[in-house]
């Protein structure tokens, strides 16, 4: 029986994001007969991940910006293991508009030796998931050498726990106003968020901080949420979120999940969260 190691900078129990949440609901599926297990990019050496391949192990790799660089040239050579990709780790800041607004220049990074080591993870993968469709296309034309029948997009991926509780507060009465995403990250667009609900009279509330049911009640006592990003965020998922607790969505072009026709409608949305861990798991079993 093969088994799963989860890699990643950080997982749930240090920080909670929405990669994380997305990766914890993987690694906690219905099927209690997979051997999954976790470890920090950190803590990775070339004996572990020789002893875990000799013993049938494939490494699912997800946030991986503190992997050392000589351990990913190994990795590719030596082990079997896929890419959960939730943002763009061929650009060392992560986001093509975020390198541009630092570095002034477009994003070159694929063609320094930090984006040719990272060229050679995702085209060594077995398989390499995506966020959304769009996210899935601009990586097929930064990385030549990576092959589209070994892209698949995934999206996030909810707790079967968390979407019940959700549709269980679907229909609550709803109040004025417009939520804003409290923020530090320069993508988020807090602040440029904040100027369109001014600029059109739109009562609103900046949130942050909350626990995670506590965060889904507000959402769904709220009108809607305002989400318009500085640059791409692959598939946000506090607009999923939003979007099955009946939300109106104010978002922009960079939130690029919002055109794939399983977002559409709030049925139609919970349906494919709904099949989400099921279609991961489907590919190694």
């Amino acid at each position: 029986m093969t088994k799963y190691i989860f890699v990643s900078d950080l997982f749930l129990d240090t920080y909670r994001g929405g990669a994380e949440l997305t990766t914890d609901a993987l690694m906690r599926p219905t099927d209690k007969t997979r051997q999954i297990t976790a470890s920090n990019c950190s803590t990775l050496t070339e004996e572990l991940l020789e002893t875990a391949a000799a013993n049938n192990c494939h490494f699912i790799v997800c946030n991986f910006s503190s992997l050392d660089e000589k351990l990913k040239l190994f990795m590719c050579k030596n082990v079997s293991y896929s890419i959960i990709e939730y943002d763009y780790k061929i650009c060392d800041h992560r986001s093509f508009e975020l390198h541009e607004v630092v570095e002034g220049t477009p994003c070159d990074c694929e063609t320094r030796m930090s984006g040719k080591i990272n060229t050679a993870f995702y085209a060594y993968a077995k398989k390499v998931w995506f966020m959304s469709h769009a996210q899935k296309n601009l990586f097929l034309s930064k990385i030549s050498v990576l092959k589209e029948e070994k892209c698949e997009v995934l999206n996030s991926v909810f707790h079967y726990g968390d979407l019940k509780f959700m549709y269980s507060i679907k229909d609550n009465e709803k109040d004025s106003k417009y939520l804003i995403l409290g923020s530090r990250s320069w993508i988020k667009g807090t602040e440029e968020c904040i100027q369109y609900a001014k600029d059109n009279d739109l009562e609103y509330e900046v949130i942050g901080g909350l626990p995670y049911h506590e965060l889904l009640i507000k959402m769904s006592i709220s009108k809607g949420l305002i989400f318009r990003p500085l640059g791409n965020d692959t598939c946000p998922r506090m607009v999923m979120e939003a979007k099955m607790l009946g939300c109106d969505l104010i978002l922009n072009d960079c939130v690029q999940h919002k055109d794939e026709p399983w977002f559409e409608t709030q049925e139609s949305c919970y349906g494919h969260m709904d099949s989400r861990a099921d279609a991961f798991w489907s590919h190694y079993e």
